[in-house]
């Protein structure tokens, strides 16, 4: 069995680096992490075992356990810049895992969930900014060393997306899934294997990010978002994304990682997936917890099975209020996340959060979701990443409240949900998502005031203000784009407010 080396001038950088930022303050050993960064043989023709591949362990153990098998080319990496953000400055956001092409019926489009995430995150982030400077999001993933691949690069550096922690795979080809939609707008994929994003290697920017996280500095990383997509093979065909996800989510700081889940079959593993969620050492303590664990209402429904649960109501009754809320803090609890949440199509969604250190209450918000009149040419691909971006945004970037961070987030992925592609412009968005509503609510205030007074037209005066506000209405949060009507009944609900 061959055994995968080291690369010496590496590992001495890398150790040099935990040195000048006090090593005895990590809690992960760089010659644990740079036993990671590998230079693998390009000619080896020799077959070995593919159960195993070089990943932490324990961030414990006092030396790693390093397998071997039959690796992938050599990549060749291609200097990337960002001309808003030094590529020495860490983002806010890390986005881990596929980057690929959407081929629809209408067109190509340039996807993979976590690279929807890292451009809806890219425009929020640049409006709070708006030109004071911060780290911004890079996504982290492989791309083929083809046209496909420079162009995916191309479009992400438009967006705004940071290209510094991106890997050029040598053989296999940027990824591709052709999807089928159905007459609910939504999507089938069928996805080439393997693809480039299968082999995302832990590389030295990667793992001086994971160090630098662990420092308390205020530059470093804030969250680091993944899904369970990208580990879909395991090792087999030499990929290494899935240990990659690994060692991340083993040694991120605690409650820094989000996982999304995405169970696409058969691109899944129940143990896997189990595993990648509660981290290492899950039957101890002391592991790692989660910041947010994403999925949607079916696949909570699946993973209530894996984890030997029996759902207390399968009907509708099950998705809503006190019943939904012990469902998804007992999820929480099995698959050591400090957050929860199930998203509900078009029924909006649900957050579960634990209790603050000095309480002991935690907290649960329901959103019935944002709806508008859409055109028939549109799909529902990303408006579950366009959720998860604004939700991020909210809960741990702008530190809103819950239940606000919730109201964004539907905002925003019922905006996409209306429109054709995963990443549209967010210009013509709600302003709930950039917070707006607050410019708004004198207005809407003083809106009502005249159509109690002078009996006014509702909808002609909806037509004038042109709103772009969340106007709560018998405690559920209603949004309306500024080109619709806000639903208002003037002879009796009106009255009543």
């Amino acid at each position: 069995m061959d055994t995968l080396l080291s690369q010496p001038e590496t590992n001495q950088k890398i150790l040099r680096l935990a040195r000048m930022r006090g090593s005895s303050r990590l809690l992960l050993s760089a010659a644990t992490l740079a036993a990671l960064t590998v230079t693998r043989p390009t000619t080896s023709t020799t077959a070995v075992a593919p159960s195993h591949v070089a990943f932490i362990t324990a961030v414990s153990s006092p030396r790693p356990h390093v397998s071997s098998h039959r690796p992938p080319k050599q990549r060749r990496a291609h200097p990337t810049s960002n001309h808003d953000v030094p590529s020495t400055s860490p983002p806010d956001v890390l986005c881990l895992g596929e980057t690929l092409w959407d081929s629809l019926p209408s067109g190509m489009y340039l996807g993979g969930a976590p690279t929807n995430v890292a451009v809806h995150l890219a425009s929020l982030l640049r409006r709070r900014d708006r030109g004071r400077g911060s780290g911004g999001v890079a996504v982290v993933t492989c791309l083929g060393d083809d046209a496909l691949g420079r162009e995916a690069r191309r479009r992400l550096e438009w967006r705004g997306v940071r290209m510094d922690y991106v890997q050029f795979h040598g053989e296999w080809e940027t990824g591709m899934a052709i999807a089928t939609i159905d007459q609910n707008g939504d999507a089938v994929y069928e996805f080439n294997t393997p693809a480039a994003w299968d082999g995302l290697d832990m590389n030295e920017p990667l793992v001086s990010n994971l160090l630098r996280s662990h420092e308390n500095d205020s530059t470093s990383t804030r969250v680091y978002i993944m899904g369970t997509i990208a580990a879909r093979l395991q090792f087999e065909h030499g990929a290494t994304s899935a240990s990659t996800l690994t060692a991340v989510r083993n040694n991120a700081p605690e409650g820094s990682v989000v996982l999304d889940v995405n169970l696409r079959s058969p691109w899944y593993n129940p143990r896997h997936v189990l595993e990648l969620a509660r981290g290492e050492c899950s039957s101890s303590k002391d592991a790692k917890k989660l910041a947010l664990l994403k999925l949607n209402e079916e696949e909570l429904v699946v993973l209530e099975d894996w984890c030997g649960f029996k759902a207390e109501c399968s009907d509708e009754n099950g998705l809503t209020g006190t019943m939904l809320k012990n469902r998804m803090k007992q999820l929480a609890s099995s698959l050591n996340s400090l957050r929860i949440c199930v998203t509900r199509g078009a029924n909006g969604a649900a957050l579960w959060c634990d209790g603050a250190s000095d309480s002991n209450d935690d907290v649960f918000h329901e959103n019935t979701g944002y709806s508008m009149e859409s055109s028939g040419d549109c799909d529902t691909v990303g408006a579950g990443d366009a959720f998860l971006a604004a939700l991020v945004n909210s809960l741990f970037i702008l530190d809103e409240d819950p239940g606000v961070a919730l109201a964004r987030a539907c905002a925003l992925g019922g905006y996409v949900a209306g429109c054709r592609g995963a990443t549209p412009s967010h210009e013509d968005a709600p302003g709930l998502i950039h917070g707006e509503e607050r410019d708004n609510t004198n207005q809407a205030v003083a809106s009502l005031v005249l159509i109690l007074r002078n009996r006014v037209d509702c909808q002609k005066l909806c037509r004038e203000m042109k709103w772009q506000t969340a106007m709560t209405l018998s405690g559920r949060f209603h949004a309306a784009r500024h080109d619709e009507i806000p639903h208002l009944n003037t002879s009796e609900e009106t009255e009543e407010r």
